[in-house]
């Protein structure tokens, strides 16, 4: 448990000090210590803040054990939902970039080919073009070594007759014309080499950008992948982390029980010592039902002044779902702030208890009919004592988080006749 309070206590937000009584009314009764604190980890500091504020003000009385985990069930079950969006959207995202991905491959594959193609053609046509040049440079060294068009003349003057002069007229013309086709090929295949060059260029240029985009896209792919175990990773942790606070939860929950029946086995003692008071006071009176009389503003005056926290009323444990009764209202106070009776009476319980903490109850009489006590809990030390006379605004003692507590408070709780009534109505506006 307490590796749970390391995890999720907000550093100053729940770190408490409770000071050693100053005046009690028994000096036996136990020092109220005060629980463990620290700082949080993982988790933003203000949402863990706003978090633990909400779950306090639904808990109520409650273990801080269960209070961390009611928090880290809110924190969870809150992160939750875009933590699965989020996966699910980078899973799509991963999905479409791997299309591109394979698409952009099998363009730069085929800009690859067209390439290797281009280059065999060209170097095919650079071929041709040298064997030309061979077949021109064999011809030329014929004529040279023939003597030229002089050569040429004089084999025509050495023919023996008529028929050997036209076959050698024949040869001459037939190597004259095999000049002129070299040459013409030759200047053919430069044209189509210079063609193909250029195409070679542009074959290069486009599997150059093919392959800029294939790894572009791949690179893409490779940071979406990490994303997306990112983001399954962050829902997987979520997930252990609402397992872990249920687990927690339910350990608390034992603990939590046997407060709540300790505490309602404080009220219903008080409330039975309230029925006795009532009926002597009152008479007949005195077994009126409290919860039917109609409450009177201003008759009262508050204890302290600060925000309600936690109103009197019914609410949902947010963790359990038990609906029950918080039986007074919480006033979200410093510990050690000076608490003032909020009516003249006399003081009939100042003491320690194991549910309420440091916890004064007052009997203010019969008021209007009816008898009105008021308790101040969870208090970090008493100044009045059992039987002692109190004028309305003298202070009894200090505010803080003894018994079972979450945090630095006021729990102030009304009884008219022997019934559990909300404080509020009977005190000024707030």
């Amino acid at each position: 448990m307490r590796r749970l309070l390391g995890r999720a206590v907000l550093a100053g937000a729940l770190t408490l000090l409770v000071l050693a009584p100053a005046t009690v009314s028994r000096a036996d009764e136990p020092v109220p210590q005060p629980p463990p604190g620290a700082g949080a980890t993982g988790v933003d500091p203000e949402e863990l803040a706003a978090a633990l504020d909400e779950v306090r003000a639904e808990l109520a009385e409650s273990s801080q054990e269960m209070l961390l985990a009611a928090a880290d069930l809110r924190l969870a079950d809150r992160a939750l939902p875009g933590a699965r969006a989020t996966a699910q959207h980078t899973r799509t995202l991963l999905a479409e970039a791997r299309r591109r991905q394979a698409q952009t491959a099998r363009e730069r594959g085929r800009a690859q080919v067209s390439y290797m193609l281009s280059t065999q053609d060209a170097e095919a046509t650079a071929a041709l073009v040298a064997e030309q040049q061979a077949r021109i440079g064999q011809l030329a060294r014929a004529v040279y070594q023939g003597g030229g068009s002089l050569g040429n003349v004089s084999m025509l003057l050495d023919a023996q007759s008529p028929a050997d002069f036209a076959e050698r007229l024949m040869s001459i013309q037939t190597l004259v014309s095999s000049q002129r086709t070299a040459l013409a090929d030759l200047a053919s295949v430069k044209q189509s080499f210079g063609a193909r060059t250029d195409a070679l260029e542009q074959q290069r240029d486009a599997f150059a950008a093919a392959d800029e985009r294939a790894q572009a896209d791949l690179a893409a792919v490779t940071d979406l992948a990490t994303q997306a175990q990112a983001a399954e990773s962050r829902v997987s942790t979520l997930i252990a982390s609402r397992k872990a606070a249920l687990a927690a939860a339910a350990a608390a929950q034992v603990q939590d029980d046997i407060a709540h029946q300790r505490l309602a086995g404080e009220s219903t003692q008080l409330q039975s010592q309230l029925a006795a008071l009532a009926r002597q006071d009152l008479g007949p009176a005195g077994a009126r039902d409290g919860s039917t009389v109609p409450p009177r503003a201003g008759t009262l005056a508050w204890p302290v002044q600060g925000p309600i926290t936690s109103p009197f009323g019914m609410r949902v444990h947010p963790v359990t779902g038990v609906y029950k009764l918080h039986t007074g209202t919480d006033l979200g106070v410093g510990c050690g702030t000076p608490i003032h009776v909020a009516l003249a009476g006399t003081v009939i319980q100042a003491g320690w208890n194991s549910a309420y903490g440091w916890r004064t109850v007052v009997s203010h009489g019969n008021v209007g009919g009816v008898l009105l006590t008021t308790t101040y809990n969870h208090q970090t030390h008493i100044d009045v004592s059992v039987g002692q006379q109190v004028a309305g605004g003298d202070v009894i003692g200090t505010s803080g988080t003894t018994g079972f507590s979450t945090g630095c408070h006021l729990h102030f709780e009304l009884y008219v006749n022997s019934a559990l009534v909300d404080p509020e109505p009977w005190l000024p506006p707030h």
